[in-house]
């Protein structure tokens, strides 16, 4: 439970990073890191979702006004940048749900022994 809540807590602030550019390094380490110890505790699809979900209230929280303003600015680099890092957002938090509702069915299979 607290792996979680540590995971949560990284989320806001790795999203601010992320969205500044120079931060990405910085990001894609700890997501490493998160992944890397995840698996090692057998709870990756919690590390994920809980990394995730903060994570993805921060980009969501700023790149759709930038990419609604860029879109109508016919910026198509800037709605790229924010439409990239929308799409990842998206895709730690489904991976997680993914993996967590993958391991609840091999579990629960009827010809599992």
């Amino acid at each position: 439970m607290l792996w979680v809540l540590l995971c949560l807590i990284a989320g806001g602030p790795c999203a601010f990073l992320a969205l500044e550019g120079i931060g990405l390094p910085i990001v894609a380490l700890v997501l490493f890191c998160l992944i890397v110890i995840g698996k090692r505790n057998n709870s990756l699809a919690e590390t994920l979702i809980g990394f995730g979900l903060t994570y993805s209230i921060e980009i969501v929280r700023f790149a759709i006004p930038d990419l609604a303003l860029a879109a109508q600015q016919s910026d198509l680099a800037t709605a790229a940048y924010f439409a990239a890092h929308l799409a990842a957002a998206a895709a730690i938090v489904l991976s997680g749900f993914w993996i967590l509702l993958t391991r609840v069915r091999r579990t629960t299979s009827p010809g599992a022994r």
